[in-house]
């Protein structure tokens, strides 16, 4: 995670008055990632050193040999080599492309897919969408920015720190819910509702984390096509780790 998103933390937990160790316990709790954004999205202050790190839409480029089906749309491709190093707790490509296709409306259905370096590959264009459907002939660039991420339903009961501290009056367990809340005020950035590669998942019911999962990437429908839906791509550390992207599971949530 950021320095200064758990710095942030601490900072507005010493000006509530949380003892040390219940603001500890929460920063325990944050998990690093990276988000994937238009460029235009950013604050100027980001925009200086923010270059392409993948595009989204339009034709994927895959090896000849890669057998995908043609109704399922390319939704991104990741440079691997444009992402920022030492930012995410999972183990992602250090080089080559990762590239997603999907179906990212009501089909649990998608391909994950690695690019070694110098891998040659042709365009791949998805069958036409039919009227009303999606439009994959546009294609956007987008910037890599770190971020931070919090459990989405977290509560005070999650924590024994903060249960412990709450059990002494109405007065402390007010203090740590106002922590929780600074704290997603803290990591709410509007370039946070587009591709999120690790960190927690975005979901609205069900965390996946519940389940021993863990988050390779979500993407919603509108940082891609436009919509309501999120895609959710999970899988074990070992699977993510081992490049296993074959095993790893879709949802769509809407």
């Amino acid at each position: 995670m950021t320095a200064t998103a758990s710095e942030s933390v601490r900072d507005a937990g010493r000006a509530l008055g949380v003892p040390e160790p219940v603001t500890e316990a929460l920063v325990r709790l944050l998990r690093p990632c990276v988000y994937l954004c238009r460029h235009e999205e950013l604050p100027e202050e980001l925009r200086m050193n923010a270059a392409p790190a993948a595009r989204t839409g339009g034709p994927a480029h895959l090896p000849k040999d890669v057998v995908v089906p043609a109704y399922v749309p390319h939704v991104v491709t990741v440079d691997c080599a444009a992402i920022p190093t030492d930012v995410l707790d999972i183990d992602f490509p250090a080089d080559g492309q990762v590239a997603i296709l999907a179906e990212v409306t009501d089909q649990d259905e998608g391909f994950v897919i690695h690019l070694p370096a110098g891998t040659e590959t042709v365009e791949r264009h998805s069958r036409e969408a039919e009227p009303g459907g999606l439009n994959t002939d546009e294609s956007f660039p987008l910037c890599a920015v770190p971020g931070t991420t919090m459990p989405g339903a977290l509560h005070r009961s999650h924590v024994a720190e903060a249960v412990d501290y709450a059990e002494g009056g109405a007065e402390r367990a007010r203090l740590v819910d106002s922590l929780i809340d600074e704290m997603g005020a803290i990591l709410a950035v509007r370039w946070g509702y587009g591709i999120q590669l690790g960190g927690l998942s975005p979901a609205w019911h069900d965390p996946l984390e519940d389940r021993g999962s863990v988050l390779f990437m979500s993407i919603p429908e509108s940082a891609v096509f436009g919509g309501d839906c999120i895609t959710l791509v999970s899988g074990s550390r070992e699977q993510i780790a081992e490049r296993r992207y074959d095993e790893l599971e879709f949802e769509v949530e809407s």
